[in-house]
C-alpha cells in the first residue's frame, strides 16, 4: 500500500500528462482549422500547383 501512495504523490508524471493534454489541445485546434478553412486552402493550393505546372 505504501509504494501505491509514493507513486500517487510522485509528481514526475504530471509533466508528460501536462504534454499530453496539451498535445491533444493542438490537434483540436489544428483539425478546427481544417475543417473550417479546408475549402479555401483546396482552392489555394490547386491554383498554385496549376501555376507550377509547365505547359506544352
Amino acid at each position: 500500500m505504501q509504494r501505491v501512495l509514493a507513486f500517487l504523490k510522485n509528481e514526475d508524471g504530471l509533466a508528460v500528462t501536462e504534454y499530453g493534454v496539451l498535445l491533444a489541445l493542438v490537434a483540436v485546434a489544428v483539425l478546427a482549422v481544417v475543417h473550417t478553412f479546408g475549402p479555401q486552402l483546396h482552392t489555394l493550393v490547386t491554383a498554385a500547383t496549376n501555376g507550377l505546372i509547365l505547359k506544352p
